[in-house]
């Protein structure tokens, strides 16, 4: 029986802080502009009518451009979002925001870093002045990163092992850069020094390394936010090439459950291999579409009757690499017949058209249904821009769904299943097989 536990994203977790909500709203006949500025920024906007606004300014500062020796600064960056600039102190940023009801938050990912604030139309201009105090000129006053502690252990803590098991699958698979934990270890809290956040700060949070997207604004106010911001024009944090190396890493956390990511390695972002491996995973299997309802993917009936499971195909694009796999959540006394019969099928997914089809589906309602919240598709429009130097619209995606055809999808699949299998496991390992026991 089969659980939509794993249906809802949890590759990208996200890290938040958050000061308010606010309400969506949209207009269909919204067209995106795109451009980038002399100085690198890349900027886009749809201008959607909306009441709300929603703004994001992207970095190229995720987990991956992290020294060996300082691991867990993006960690801590992300967290420390909206603490005491030059300009404006951490009271004074969540008393204004607060008053004229807007909302920002912080989040990352291996390759970036989003500040995302949402404000009403009459009161975005006073909004974008602290959107830009937040991002431009930070402190880390030592004392405010020693009262932030509490909160990055709540964030180890309230970590899902489904999450846990996917950054093993990542560790296990590059060791460096892109297997560069989005989180910090235990060990770690509290030991980076602000002049090592402070360094890590200048050195990815420059001008050619950001994206500024707004959705409900204009072209022009995306521009005049990307200019407005004080950012140093200094060195520039670099990243090797992520070498795939295959492996696996255990984490063993007791309970009745293990959790379990087996991948092999995918393909980079905005290419079209890249997109077939997205409908691939969707044709895998995303749990079942209804409330209770029989699970009839690939991957539920290769694993079969063993109980209450949930189990989900997944693929996530990077700018120079990815990864495609299974994620399974099994009763730790099923775990070695589940993963196996996971792992035949990844190995060998031989998908019917039928099953394609329905991927298609799936992946084209994920991509115009996450462009209705405004956040995703300000974030999106960012990350877009920041892989690629363009952006395309949720409409024209959908649209290169439906051109990619059965045979694609089947042979960007040949080609990446026959590369090693990597693995990352938590909870009850009891009965999970190591990866070369597959």
């Amino acid at each position: 029986m089969s659980s939509k536990n794993l249906a809802l994203p949890f590759v990208r977790h996200i890290t938040i802080r958050g000061y308010a909500q606010a309400a969506p709203a949209v207009r269909k006949d919204a067209k995106l502009q795109t451009s980038v500025l002399p100085n690198k920024t890349f900027v886009a906007a749809v201008d959607n009518g909306s009441p709300v606004t929603r703004v994001t300014i992207a970095f190229k500062a995720g987990s991956r451009y992290e020294p060996q020796t300082e691991l867990g600064l993006a960690h801590v960056l992300r967290s420390a979002a909206g603490l005491t600039t030059k300009n404006a102190s951490a009271f004074m940023i969540s008393r204004k925001l607060s008053q004229i009801g807007a909302s920002f938050n912080a989040s990352g990912d291996r390759e970036f870093i989003y500040y995302t604030l949402e404000a009403s139309q009459e009161n975005l201009q006073e909004a974008l002045v602290y959107l830009n105090n937040i991002v431009s000129n930070q402190e880390f006053r030592p004392w405010e990163l020693s009262d932030n502690v509490s909160r990055l252990k709540f964030d180890i803590l309230s970590l899902s092992p489904q999450v846990r098991a996917v950054d093993l699958l990542h560790k296990a698979a590059f060791r460096r850069g892109l297997g560069n934990s989005l989180f910090i270890a235990p060990k770690k809290i509290g030991k980076i020094s602000s002049e090592s956040l402070q360094h890590f700060a200048s050195t990815t949070l420059t001008p050619g390394r950001c994206a500024v997207s707004i959705v409900g604004g204009s072209q022009d106010t995306a521009a005049l936010v990307a200019q407005a911001l004080q950012l140093p024009a200094g060195g520039d944090a670099q990243s090797n090439a992520s070498t795939y190396f295959g492996g696996e890493l255990r984490k063993e956390m007791g309970g009745d459950l293990a959790h379990v990511a087996l991948a092999v390695p995918g393909a980079p972002a905005g290419s079209p291999q890249s997109l077939a491996l997205a409908v691939a995973a969707k044709a895998l299997g995303n749990g079942p579409v209804t409330k209770w309802g029989a699970d009839n993917t690939p991957l539920a009936k290769a694993i079969g009757n063993i109980g209450p499971f949930a189990a989900a195909g997944f693929n996530v694009s990077y700018s120079d690499s990815g990864l495609f796999g299974i994620v399974l959540s099994v009763p730790k006394d099923e775990a070695n017949a589940a993963l196996k019969a996971a792992s035949k099928l990844l190995k060998n997914p031989n998908l019917s058209g039928d099953a394609i089809k329905a991927g298609k589906n799936q992946l084209k309602l994920q991509v115009l249904s996450e462009a209705e919240s405004g956040v995703s598709l300000s974030e999106s429009l960012a990350v877009q821009g920041l892989y690629t130097g363009s952006a395309k619209s949720a409409v024209d995606i959908a649209k290169d769904i439906d051109q990619l055809s059965s045979n694609d999808v089947s042979q960007v699949l040949a080609s990446v299943i026959k590369n090693k299998v990597s693995m990352g496991a938590a909870g009850n390992l009891a009965f999970v097989p190591y990866v070369d026991e597959l």
